[in-house]
């Protein structure tokens, strides 16, 4: 998906469409990196979680070609 010390557009997508949903992450090459604050509640978790899951379709699509 990415190429070696490089990021790919389908990361670079990943990090947009999360953004807009709210959950900001770091995008590393073909990582996704999300730390989320020391003080959060279980309600905050899950609708992190949930964002994560729809945004993940799009590397998914990509994948599929």
């Amino acid at each position: 998906m990415a190429p070696f010390n490089g990021t790919g557009p389908e990361m670079q997508a990943l990090r947009k469409e999360l953004l807009g949903l709210g959950v900001y992450t770091f995008v590393h090459w073909n990582h996704l990196l999300v730390v989320p604050p020391l003080i959060i509640t279980e309600e905050q978790l899950a609708e992190g979680f949930t964002a994560i899951d729809k945004a993940l379709e799009i590397p998914d699509r990509a994948a599929r070609g």
